[in-house]
């Protein structure tokens, strides 16, 4: 993918790539950088159309400029294998984030993660903390609920996001995921750009995803991640966004209280993807933690 510029922001040529893990196909965009530094994997959210370049091509940019970048699709997203997941999500997609690791011969990364990702992310720095170097947590919600509420997420309403988009009204379309991303995803409607309703649509009419819609158990145990709090020991940065609709602050103070390091970042104008609805503020944010590991 050739270099563009998104405001005034640069997103630099990435290479689209193939490994395979486990026996599935795992895609990756990969950006240039320094060798010698400790690279930097980044992992999406669990939105409709959710990849790792989609959410994070705005960063590529600022964390290239000193370190090799991976951002990579999950099984079940963008143009990875839409495999069914067997047992705890979390833990099976964390397996999978190592042996793309392992695979590439990467010892150790800093990992930088949206939502779901984060979660992901969370359970390999528990198991593997050798692996992390660090880890940059947005709007991940680890838990079953908060301590003052229930999560949003897990409401009656929540629960039908992706039949709304997937099967109501005909199935997917810009204008639906135009409409996703500015109810769910972003405070400012008017920070939503065609080009993240673009790419975020094309990954998203995957004809593999609706099959798995359809497969009963597909999408793996929910697991809630409280139990190993404790066992994080890699340096955490936890971003969250005033208008998050998936959970209150309770959820990262948890995170803040129970991680062996960790700090968190508030925006007052952002909700769940506050790394595209304020790339500038979160890009310096994030280079000043890297920079200070």
């Amino acid at each position: 993918m050739p270099p563009t510029t998104q405001g005034s922001l640069s997103v630099p040529a990435s290479s689209s790539r193939f490994i395979t893990v486990d026996g599935i196909r795992i895609h990756y965009r990969e950006v240039e950088g320094a060798d010698e530094a400790i690279p930097a994997i980044f992992t999406h959210g669990g939105g409709p159309g959710s990849t790792g370049w989609s959410n994070f091509r705005l960063s590529a940019a600022a964390v290239s400029a000193g370190r090799r970048c991976y951002f990579i699709d999950l099984p079940q997203f963008g143009d990875s294998d839409m495999v069914p997941i067997a047992g705890p999500v979390f833990s099976w997609q964390a397996d999978k984030l190592r042996g793309f690791m392992d695979a590439l011969g990467i010892a150790k990364a800093h990992l930088i993660n949206q939502s779901f990702g984060g979660c992901v992310a969370i359970r390999l720095a528990a198991d593997h903390p050798q692996r992390v170097a660090s880890l940059t947590l947005i709007g991940s919600q680890p838990v079953a609920r908060g301590v003052m509420s229930p999560l949003p997420l897990f409401s009656k309403h929540a629960r039908n996001i992706m039949h709304d988009y997937f099967v109501a009204d005909g199935g997917p379309s810009l204008d639906k995921m135009r409409a996703l991303i500015a109810r769910l995803e972003y405070h400012d409607d008017e920070r939503v750009t065609e080009d993240n309703v673009r790419l975020r649509y094309e990954a998203s009419i995957h004809p593999g995803f609706r099959a798995l819609l359809q497969t009963p158990g597909a999408f793996g145990e929910w697991e809630n991640l409280a139990p190993v709090f404790s066992a994080v020991k890699a340096p955490t940065l936890i971003f969250w966004g005033l208008h998050d609709w998936f959970g209150g602050i309770d959820v990262p103070m948890l995170m803040l209280n129970q991680f062996a390091d960790a700090r968190l970042h508030v925006v007052g104008n952002a909700a769940h993807h506050l790394q595209s609805e304020c790339a500038e503020e979160f890009n310096a944010h994030l280079l000043a933690f890297l920079e200070g590991r």
